[in-house]
């Protein structure tokens, strides 16, 4: 199950895959999310990355299960620039924690960030 949360849609993130340990997430630039330079925001591209992790580990968890990201390290290579996309996948799951990566890519293909993080499986409510 994708999941969008209200401050995606705020920010312009859209998570549009999300199955079998893997997601893919888009982010269309807008001023609101723009830096003093006119690049997208690092908060904003935080926000993707963490959207590509959580959807990617939720795609290996029991159906209606949540994810909550416990730890989040990001390296920002290149300032982003026009429309972006993250790639999440999960690297081991687990019954209560997940690892996964996720990178962003410019419209070029050139990789702009990179992250790796570890997410707390939250069961199903009953």
């Amino acid at each position: 199950m994708i999941v969008q949360r209200p401050f995606y849609r705020h920010i312009g993130v859209v998570v549009m895959e999300a199955a079998d340990g893997a997601s893919l997430v888009r982010l269309e630039p807008m001023a609101e999310t723009a830096n003093i330079r006119g690049d997208v925001h690092g908060g904003a591209m935080a926000t993707m990355l963490d959207a590509a992790l959580v959807n990617a580990a939720r795609s290996v968890l029991p159906e209606g299960s949540g994810a909550a990201t416990v730890s989040l390290s990001i390296n920002y290579l290149a300032p982003g620039q026009g429309t972006l996309m993250a790639r999440g996948r999960v690297v081991r799951g687990g019954r209560s924690l997940v690892s996964a990566e996720a990178t962003i890519t410019d419209a070029d293909g050139a990789v702009v960030a990179q992250a790796i993080g570890t997410l707390r499986a939250i069961a199903p409510k009953a």
